[in-house]
């Protein structure tokens, strides 16, 4: 199933999207960590406790889960330089323990001081308060400079529950599209910067080879996952729910149009479904079997490590749209939960990571686009890739991360995000046709909002 697998299984064979990566770095930095201790219930500190105006000795409970790929851990030595009175008992938790342990523990009260969460999680959390509004421990300053003033509008409404700001959005995740560079050069092909012409480039691209009755090579990845269709339907001028969240409007004419859309690559044969039975993209990519493919600023990372020899055949271009361009908004969110022992210390640590020379190593560890417009407009970032033919490739990332859009913020996001995908595969592998499978999805959606 991909990205939208729910139920916590993990195979290594399963298509690498985001949510595996952080899934499997982090379970492997769970093996590797020796810092991680079991969490303890502590006193709440006093107002102010753990600040730089307040020197009480303070230890504070981080729960990561980034994995081997962490920008947390290498911060923490300087951290504890600058804040000496601020023990940090960092534990590394792989992805699947903190989703769910995370809710667990508010409730219990044994919650961490400060937890990497990702951003599609928020919904759930924020809506059954189980986060912190930060301006308690902010005062709405970053840094000593407004909140407001250091995160883009779209970033601003991702960070905020309710009016509440309920995370500091620390590496953030958009779809671009991925494209053979040096194919398009063969073939002439120009980079689409609209659906028709990706539609165009796509059978242009697709090969048959060894003997095959169809194109088997340079093809489109199809993936059947709420982050790929959810791109599509926003870059269609629709949305998953109405503006109040209580209605599914994602089986819309726009919502509709958009899966047959997506499902077209595979009618006209210049697309390939990639669902969990097609195993890790990587392996189509070193094969040629995938020419193009959407995801985010990470995949980078991941593709310069485990593609090496397709090291400048590849390039980065914004996905392109029908209506206006879009894109699925994700990431990491540094939150605190409501209950935290020590917020005022975590807020302290949180304002050191997204120091901008510190928040940086999100994109130099991870891999991932910086959440911190600071950061993410670096100087440390703009320069070419040689992976990429050159490429300064985060100026591609910069105006599609202005225009993601986050998930709707309800609790019901888990429900939702898992009849989407069910519908998606129903329509993609040609069991019901996109609007039969969204009709389907949005009642069952339906039922949950009301229920």
């Amino acid at each position: 199933m991909g990205g939208s697998r729910i139920d916590g299984s993990v195979s290594w064979r399963e298509p690498m999207n985001r949510r595996q990566f952080l899934r499997r770095s982090g379970t492997v930095a769970l093996g590797l960590s020796a810092g991680a201790g079991t969490l303890a219930a502590c006193e709440s500190s006093p107002a102010g406790g753990g600040s730089s105006n307040n020197h009480t000795p303070v230890t504070i409970t981080v729960w990561d889960y980034y994995g081997t790929s962490t920008p947390v851990k290498p911060a923490l030595a300087g951290f504890k330089r600058k804040y000496p009175w601020i023990t940090v008992n960092y534990q590394a938790l792989d992805w699947d323990t903190i989703n769910t342990k995370f809710t667990v523990s508010v409730s219990s009260g044994v919650a961490p001081d400060l937890a990497t969460l990702d951003m599609t999680w928020i919904p759930a959390y924020a809506a059954t308060g189980l986060l912190m509004d930060l301006s308690k421990v902010s005062g709405n300053m970053l840094n000593g400079k407004p909140v407001k003033a250091q995160y883009s509008a779209a970033q601003l409404n991702a960070m905020s529950f309710e009016g509440r700001t309920v995370t500091m959005l620390f590496d953030e995740d958009c779809y671009a599209l991925y494209y053979r560079r040096d194919i398009f050069e063969q073939k002439g092909i120009s980079v689409p910067t609209n659906w028709d012409e990706l539609r165009a480039a796509a059978l242009s691209m697709a090969e048959k080879a060894n003997g095959s009755s169809k194109p088997n090579k340079y093809l489109m990845e199809v993936d059947p996952d709420t982050f790929h269709y959810a791109s599509y339907l926003f870059q269609n001028d629709g949305a998953i729910l109405n503006p109040a969240n209580t209605k599914a409007v994602f089986n819309s004419p726009q919502g509709v149009q958009a899966l047959e859309y997506y499902k077209g690559f595979l009618d006209n044969g210049s697309g390939i479904y990639w669902g969990q039975g097609q195993g890790d993209r990587l392996a189509g990519l070193n094969s040629g079997t995938i020419g193009m493919f959407e995801d985010g600023p990470y995949y980078m990372g991941i593709m310069r490590d485990s593609a090496a020899k397709l090291k400048g055949k590849w390039g980065i271009a914004i996905a392109p749209y029908s209506k206006k361009p879009g894109s699925y908004l994700g990431g990491t969110g540094l939150s605190i939960p409501v209950n935290a022992p020590h917020a005022d210390a975590a807020w302290t640590l949180i304002q050191y990571l997204l120091e901008p020379k510190n928040s940086v190593g999100v994109a130099t560890y991870s891999g991932a686009a910086p959440g911190l417009q600071a950061a993410l407009h670096s100087p440390v970032l703009a320069k070419p890739d040689p992976y990429f033919g050159g490429q300064d490739v985060w100026k591609v990332w910069d105006p599609t991360l202005a225009i993601a859009t986050h998930y709707p913020y309800v609790k019901e996001w888990t429900a939702i995000d898992q009849a989407i995908t069910t519908a998606l595969q129903a329509a993609l592998l040609g069991k019901q046709t996109p609007k039969q499978a969204l009709d389907a999805a949005a009642a069952q959606v339906d039922s949950k909002l009301s229920g």
